[in-house]
């Protein structure tokens, strides 16, 4: 069952994502919660371009005090079983998710990591790094492209080109001063 919406007209920062967060017989005001955080890391999730499924993931496990298993999860959150398996996925690789488990209890069970040092550098190191480094073969690949356009139209395209390669250089040189700013813990 999702969660219904108030009577009082919800603002767009208190708004319950009914059709996100599953009821599942808990407590109201347990559910209202996980619902608003689950809410607030969607929201995040559309500023960077991150799938909505990854945001509401982390969310319902952000928004709990124990430790969830995939299980946990799926009767949480109303997604299909590929897309939190998927979801998960991409949560271990940037570091998203601690994975733990207890002596009585062996299974798969995760908790946010919520150190933002630790989440940047995993996501600086699993996908800016990876796009950038695919960037600059690719742009290697551009000049011969020109071949069709007028000797004017080449030389504009061509500025624009070295314009491009210095934005990636740049680019590229600022990643270790963030990786430096992230390990001092500013």
């Amino acid at each position: 069952m999702a969660v219904p919406l108030k009577s009082s007209a919800p603002t767009v920062t208190d708004r319950v994502p009914s059709d996100l967060v599953v009821v599942g017989g808990r407590p109201e005001s347990v559910v209202q919660f996980e619902a608003q955080v689950v809410d607030f890391f969607v929201g995040a999730a559309e500023l960077l371009g991150v799938p909505k499924s990854v945001a509401v993931i982390y969310g319902i496990v952000f928004a709990s005090a124990q430790p969830l298993s995939f299980a946990d999860i799926a009767a949480r959150a109303n997604l299909s079983k590929g897309s939190i398996s998927q979801g998960l996925r991409v949560l271990r690789e940037v570091g998203a998710l601690k994975e733990v488990s207890t002596a009585a209890d062996r299974a798969e069970l995760f908790m946010p990591d919520t150190e933002m040092r630790q989440l940047i550098a995993h996501f600086l190191e699993s996908r800016v790094e990876k796009h950038l480094d695919s960037g600059k073969r690719r742009m290697q690949g551009f000049a011969p492209s020109l071949e069709g356009y007028t000797a004017a139209e080449q030389k504009i395209l061509r500025q624009r080109l070295q314009k491009l390669q210095r934005w990636h250089d740049r680019t590229r040189a600022l990643l270790p001063v963030i990786r430096t700013f992230l390990k001092l813990g500013v």
